[in-house]
């Protein structure tokens, strides 16, 4: 209550002292003493308007006011959202209509761009809160015509809200325009005002509308879509009307604005921002990035032209989900250097022990009979933490030792499966293999995404031999069906190209073709395997960048609604390896859905692709588990 000494408003809100400097209160704290709580107080001077009809403003209120006030409650009386902010109160005092909401704990727009510009993609982040916002409002009928950089407030926690609907309201019926949408109209009568005023019905009314619009919004480009600033002519109920269509204009231009710095049009006076809006381009979005195509949408002459609120919708969301993740390596702290110099001496507790000097302090020789002791307890003072440091790393040594001696001898035989033909190492088997007499009824390993456990042999250990001796030739065998816990249905196939892997029974192969792809085909899935078409040396030794120009995914990359995910590099057991998911609409509409795997072998990639429908992710992923699991060379 010490904060706020100024006056009151409405005889309960309580403002605080103005600054010496300051004449003018647009927007301020206040203390409502009836709900015990601080709130947000933004005022809407009442100028002089002259409206059609020849009888003036009068300073009590008059009609003017009394439209601004009807069309500012009309505006609150929509249900409260969390990216909404909500009014309390309004009222008319002192020749000002007063909007009372809720104090955010956000700052506006404005100021962090103050501060610096936004990335791209945190911009489609606060595009993506607003454009939620003005969702709700198109669904009630009203269009905000007050989307601005000081009415989308960022909160603390990241999120972005929208406000400034009540006052935008208030404005446009000062100016001489009605906001209220249909329903209010047609359902509201006299109290909701929209049954005795429906806005200007002239050249004439227009035109004053317009002019006075000038002088109240000023030169803010959000607030002047191409259809708001189209000069009045004969046949102006043929312009495009004002709609859903202008708020998505100001989004647009608050997006160039965020990431750009500046706004897309010049904005020093008024006049001159209204002829640029209808008669020139906006300025060249550059530094956008992957938002320029949404930016350059929205910020179009004609309505019509513009992207609707879904696929507005859809393509932010894509650029949230594809963002970067943040680079922690320019806030990490660099360890200080080893220096004995600078770190203390580590002792021991209750023991004094002080550093020897140099030749110049030599040790005085005791005559006497307790020389030797007293010599091995100084030796064992200056010298007992370091011999039992090496005692620990010694029995540390040990234990590890035995670790891997027992792992050696007694697992394998453990698992029931051993390699006589390696030298001395067994490896489980992912699944049982039919047909072997050896193998437990049931017996499984956990899948891995390791070398070994993605190349099992058809009854034969899954070890391989090392890298200086010769593969060794075989026959082609037949396929063999693996019996899996998803139930039996796949077999595991040596394919004439050099590979085997695990297929779902019934998938018909395709031979293969001039892009190195072979192909299991079966319904609406497709399992492309590429052996070894690319060279790491021309391609280079990165399989994320090989996987981002991958022709395998040209349709991904070359669609116009598709998405990204789980894109990471992998280690498996010294083999370089990427994965990811990825989403499209093909040519035809389909919405399709696919797992890649990229590996290099031998200095040559890999590529394992499980192609399916977007709806039946859970299948195409069963399949691809499969297939890249038991992939081998």
């Amino acid at each position: 209550m010490d904060d706020y000494a100024g006056r009151i408003l409405a005889g309960r809100y309580r403002l605080p002292r103005p600054p010496a400097d300051e004449y003018e209160l647009v927007e301020t704290r206040a203390y409502d003493t009836y709900s015990g709580q601080e709130v947000l107080i933004r005022q809407v001077l009442l100028p002089e308007v002259v409206g059609a009809e020849p009888e003036p403003y009068r300073g009590d209120g008059g009609d003017t006011a009394r439209r601004a006030l009807e069309a500012a409650r009309a505006a609150a009386a929509i249900p409260d959202h969390p990216r909404l902010v909500q009014v309390f109160d309004i009222f008319v005092e002192d020749g000002s209509v007063w909007i009372v909401s809720e104090l955010v704990s956000a700052r506006p727009l404005a100021a962090l761009l103050a501060d610096k510009k936004l990335s791209p993609f945190r911009a489609a982040e606060v595009g993506n809160d607003v454009l939620t916002a003005l969702r709700v409002l198109h669904a009630h009928g009203w269009t905000h015509r007050n989307v601005t950089a000081g009415t989308v407030l960022v909160c603390d926690d990241g999120r972005a809200m929208l406000s400034g609907l009540a006052v935008g309201a208030a404005q446009e019926a000062l100016c001489g325009y009605n906001t209220l949408p249909v329903p209010a109209l047609a359902g509201g009568g006299e109290e909701a005002g929209g049954g005795s005023w429906e806005g200007p019905h002239s050249v004439l009314e227009l035109e004053r509308a317009r002019q006075a619009r000038l002088t109240v919004v000023g030169p803010v480009t959000e607030r002047w879509a191409p259809e708001q600033a189209t000069e009045v002519h004969e046949n102006w109920q043929l312009a495009p009307p004002v709609g859903p269509a202008a708020d998505l204009w100001a989004l647009g231009s608050l997006l160039f604005r965020s990431v750009q710095g500046h706004p897309p049009f010049p904005e020093e006076s008024t006049t001159e921002l209204v002829q640029l809006v209808v008669a020139e381009p906006p300025a060249f979005a550059e530094e956008c990035g992957p938002l320029r195509p949404v930016v350059e949408s929205l910020l179009r002459q004609d309505p019509e032209e513009r992207p609707d609120v879904e696929e507005l919708r859809g393509w932010l969301r894509s650029l949230v989900r594809s963002a970067p993740e943040p680079d922690l390596g320019l806030r990490t702290v660099p360890v200080p250097a080893d220096d004995p110099h600078k770190l203390p001496i580590v002792r021991r507790r209750g023991e004094l022990v002080r550093r020897r000097k140099a030749a110049a302090d030599p040790v005085p020789v005791p005559l006497a009979h307790g020389r030797h002791k007293r010599s091995r307890e100084r030796k064992r003072t200056q010298r007992g933490p370091r011999t039992l440091g090496l005692m620990l790393v010694a029995l540390v040594l040990a234990l590890l030792a035995a670790a891997v001696v027992y792992a050696v001898v007694f697992l394998p035989r453990a698992g029931g499966t051993t390699d006589e033909g390696s030298a001395g190492a067994s490896r489980t088997l992912p699944a049982q293999v039919p047909g072997g007499d050896d193998k437990p009824q049931g017996s499984k390993a956990p899948p891995s995404k390791t070398p070994s456990s993605r190349t099992p042999g058809s009854g034969a250990p899954t070890g391989k031999a090392p890298a200086s001796s010769a593969p060794p030739t075989r026959a082609t065998p037949p396929d063999n069906t693996v019996t899996t816990g998803l139930g039996g249905d796949f077999q595991l196939r040596t394919d004439a190209e050099g590979f085997r892997l695990a297929v779902p029974n019934g998938w018909q192969r395709s031979g293969k073709n001039g892009d190195g792809q072979v192909r299991y085909s079966g319904g609406d899935y497709q399992l492309l395997v590429v052996p070894g078409r690319d060279s790491a040396t021309a391609k280079g030794g990165d399989p994320m960048a090989y996987q981002n120009d991958e022709p395998e995914l040209a349709g991904f990359r070359a669609s116009g609604w598709s998405s990204a995910s789980g894109l990471r590099r992998l280690d498996m057991g010294g083999i370089a390896a990427a994965e990811g998911e990825f989403s499209w609409s093909d040519a035809s509409g389909r919405q399709l859905f696919a797992r890649n795997l990229v590996m290099i072998r031998d200095g040559r990639y890999h590529v394992v692709l499980v192609v399916g429908p977007d709806n039946r992710r859970s299948d195409v992923k069963r399949y691809f588990e499969k297939a890249a699991e038991t992939y081998g060379t």
